[in-house]
């Protein structure tokens, strides 16, 4: 008997998180507290209020405890969990839908067009209590157990990650498995030939994120560290790196190529659109998409002078559109995305009057990690009034308890009364071929 899909994919992670998100928004609901319970949450606030090394222990414990029994890989079915995802969407028919690479920019896009995202990877958190500055160990054990995983998942690659900086706590206490789908899952295929309205476009989200990797066989690879504050060769040249020996998707964005020819196949056969949004980084989409929204929010009434920035998983796509807010994500709270931001502020016309920021804490001083008074001064330099939302800057970056009260602070936010009318695809299509992505191509190549 294999493992239910929700004791095999990490809660917190990207994908399952974004994906909840988007669920949450297709039914026009809020998302507080990353869609966990009520009761849960309450907890979370409390426990946030302890002196962080005590706090630091139960964070790690509660986060390590998702990691499922190596001896049970065998059990897991990522052709389970793919129907899971489409399962989850309300029972009707769409314009268009999303699929592939997670990104958070593009899950408040989806938001605003009423249109479901299918991910192309997944998090599979195996436990595994080690010392987290060891990723040679680390590596050794997932050549030791990933094979079980493999054989049951013929359809999947594992690219397996360790970030001794901004995952510390958590890869104490398990092994990141990400695992990415190299053909169309079945169930996929089924939800956008039953789902989709006669001849609606595919949105392929292609994120061509790569990463030094030691590759342990043909569908399993390794990989030092990952996408925030520090460059690949920073974290290779820190002690017991595995030396890597190739180039590959980078483990938590990077889209499979594979999977990218399935989805453009289906398409082809069945007589759907595929439109590709293509990028070099999760960041990339964050500036495009903040401008369509703008836009949107433009046209419907709204004043469109006030930013919201969402962080990593920390965010709340249908509140941010009731309350009238513009989206700009940002990937982590790490220099990069900040540097985005800086850019997305001084090309803004007219400039913003107010920017509100979202920091997830990951509970660790990492490199290139952005404290909330540089968050406000970056913002203050561009004529806004910055504002936290959540986050006791004294407790930054340990304050987890933020993860708990964002959602009942946006809650508190009155409703701009703006009329909802869905962002038509079309629209979103053109407008992406036209804007610069930060990267410096649209996301959408001109026809």
């Amino acid at each position: 008997m294999s493992l239910a899909p929700e004791k095999v994919v990490a809660s917190f992670d990207s994908a399952s998180v974004l994906h909840a998100a988007t669920v949450s928004a297709l039914q026009q609901h809020a998302f507080p507290h990353l869609g966990n319970p009520p009761v849960l949450a309450a907890l979370v606030r409390v426990a946030g209020r302890l002196p962080w090394p005590v706090l630091r222990r139960l964070y790690a414990r509660i986060g390590g405890a998702e990691g499922i029994d190596a001896d049970r890989l065998g059990e897991v079915d990522l052709a389970e969990v793919a129907a899971s995802f489409a399962d989850a969407y309300p029972g009707r028919r769409y314009p268009a839908a999303l699929i592939g690479s997670s990104n958070g920019a593009l899950t408040h896009l989806a938001a605003a067009m009423q249109v479901p995202w299918l991910p192309g990877t997944v998090l599979v958190p195996v436990a595994r209590v080690a010392d987290p500055q060891r990723p040679d160990l680390a590596l050794e054990f997932g050549r030791r157990v990933a094979p079980a995983l493999l054989e049951a998942n013929p359809d999947v690659v594992l690219h397996q990650m360790h970030d001794a900086l901004q995952d510390e706590l958590m890869v104490a206490r398990m092994s990141y498995f990400r695992t990415k789908w190299r053909t169309l899952p079945d169930a996929y295929a089924a939800f956008l030939g039953e789902r989709l309205e006669p001849g609606a476009p595919v949105l392929l989200v292609e994120d061509r994120s790569t990463w030094p990797v030691t590759r342990l066989g043909d569908r399993h690879m390794f990989q030092t560290g990952g996408r925030g504050g520090s460059t690949p060769e920073q974290y290779l040249s820190r002690p017991f790196a595995p030396q890597p020996d190739d180039e590959a998707p980078e483990a938590e964005w990077g889209a499979d190529p594979g999977f990218t020819a399935a989805v453009q196949a289906w398409c082809a056969a069945n007589g759907h659109p595929c439109v590709v949004l293509s990028f070099e980084g999760p960041q990339d989409a964050a500036a495009p998409v903040a401008s369509v929204l703008r836009e949107w929010t433009a046209e419907r009434g709204g004043d469109a002078d006030r930013l919201l920035v969402p962080s990593f998983v920390l965010g709340d796509p249908w509140r941010t559109i009731e309350i009238g807010r513009v989206p700009f994500w940002t990937f982590f709270p790490v220099e990069p995305a900040f540097e985005s931001l800086d850019r997305h502020l001084a090309a803004a016309d007219p400039p913003y009057a107010t920017v509100e920021v979202m920091l997830f804490q990951h509970g660790a001083h990492s490199p290139g990690v952005v404290m909330p008074d540089a968050a406000a001064s970056l913002i203050r330099r561009h004529g806004a009034r910055p504002r936290l939302v959540a986050v006791d800057p004294r407790r930054s970056p340990h304050d987890i308890g933020s993860l708990a009260r964002y959602g009942p602070l946006l809650a508190r936010v009155p409703e701009a009364a703006l009329p909802f009318r869905r962002l038509p695809v079309a629209t979103v299509a053109r407008r992406l071929a036209e804007i610069p992505a930060d990267g410096g191509a649209p996301l959408v190549a001109p026809a």
